[in-house]
């Protein structure tokens, strides 16, 4: 999810992140305990209950996603949870093992919650742990308890970037591809609109709080299902290099280099005569002859080339290359013949320019539909 956040540091591997609007949450829960119950303290801990709760259930999810082989390289933590970064070789598990991994952090939630209830009781048996307000900067040690069992509760609704929103998802990709993922963001920013909804008919400050977590991270989910649709369409003819240079694999590296300096490209496409046999960057270039002193091209060049035609989908195409190390050039060949490339500097300018002038042909129609 982007956004301001706040770096807490590196743990196990991981970065942790707070989420600005947990930031913003800070301030508002000093000034209403400070209002209400005359202790900006209470405030402050009654905050922190909802960090631990929050660290509770990432923990939950974390020893769980270790065992099923994923790999989180950051969290940034929102009221209602985290979301992970992970390893794009760890991010697909099974349908169930998604499952069971979603169970885990409101699992964590609920043991957490239980436990303390049992040692309150233990201690204190005269406190009613069901006497409302449940979460209150009045009584923290009830708070303790219903931060827990609450978070828990709430990551069983089918929003995200809630557990089981993640899941249902997920779902409705594998049934309905990149629709399914827009028809999930629509379940969400409903459930997040009845919470505030709730919140605000009910004077709950926290349901309002919670509902508009889960709204902002539900538009910012359906924006991205809006751009991954619209990328469905585009093929690699649409964002392919056109005029290009090539170099022979018979060329000196000194050579190669002066040729080179007259290209914005980094990445370049390796012949022998008309046929493709590597590709080189300008960096392995310099490296080679800084190291080695003036060989050749063909000494130097990487073998091994992703291929595709351009027809082909860029969706598909780029998830295929990800999955090979070290992909910076992708040849677009009609039979025998390179007709076009693509290299990552100019994927990024080609697709802002396409859209662009597809925003630009859409208001063009439009003004002459009105016409």
């Amino acid at each position: 999810m982007r956004g301001w956040s706040l770096g807490l540091g590196k743990y196990f591997g991981v970065e942790l992140q707070l989420h600005s609007l947990f930031v913003l949450l800070l301030p508002i829960t000093v000034l209403l305990s400070a209002a209400i119950n005359g202790s900006a303290g209470r405030g402050l801990v009654l905050w922190l209950l909802l960090l631990i709760a929050v660290l509770v259930r990432e923990t939950g999810r974390g020893l769980v996603g270790a065992w099923l082989g994923r790999t989180v390289t950051r969290l940034v933590l929102l009221p209602t949870g985290a979301a992970p970064t992970v390893h794009d070789e760890d991010a697909t598990l099974s349908p169930g093992a998604e499952r069971v991994l979603s169970l885990s952090g409101p699992l964590a939630n609920f043991f957490a919650g239980i436990t303390l209830a049992l040692l309150m009781y233990a201690a204190t048996p005269h406190i009613n742990l069901f006497e409302r307000p449940w979460f209150t900067a009045s009584h923290l040690v009830r708070a303790a308890i219903w931060s827990q069992v609450l978070l828990g509760g709430l990551n069983l609704l089918p929003a995200w970037p809630l557990d089981s929103g993640i899941v249902l998802r997920q779902q409705l990709v594998r049934l309905r591809g990149q629709a399914g993922a827009g028809a999930a963001a629509g379940i969400s920013q409903a459930f997040a609109t009845l919470l505030v909804v709730l919140g605000a008919f009910t004077q709950n400050v926290w349901l309002v709080i919670v509902g508009s977590s889960v709204l902002l991270s539900g538009r910012a989910q359906a924006q991205s299902a809006m751009a991954s649709v619209a990328a469905e369409n585009i093929t690699m003819a649409d964002v392919m290099l056109t005029e290009f240079t090539t170099l022979q694999a018979s060329d000196t590296l000194a050579d190669a280099l002066r040729r080179t300096v007259h290209s914005l490209q980094d990445v370049f496409p390796v012949v022998r005569g008309t046929v493709l046999v590597g590709a080189i960057s300008r960096e392995a270039l310099l490296d080679a002859l800084r190291d080695d002193g003036n060989g050749y091209v063909q000494s130097t060049m990487a073998r091994t080339v992703e291929l595709t035609e351009p027809t082909a989908p860029l969706v598909g195409t780029l998830g295929r290359v990800r999955q090979t190390p070290g992909a910076h050039l992708l040849p677009v060949m009609q039979g025998e013949q390179i007709v076009g490339i693509v290299t990552p500097g100019n994927l990024t300018q080609s697709m802002g320019l396409l859209g662009r002038t597809r925003r630009l042909t859409q208001a063009s129609e439009r003004r002459g539909g009105r016409d």
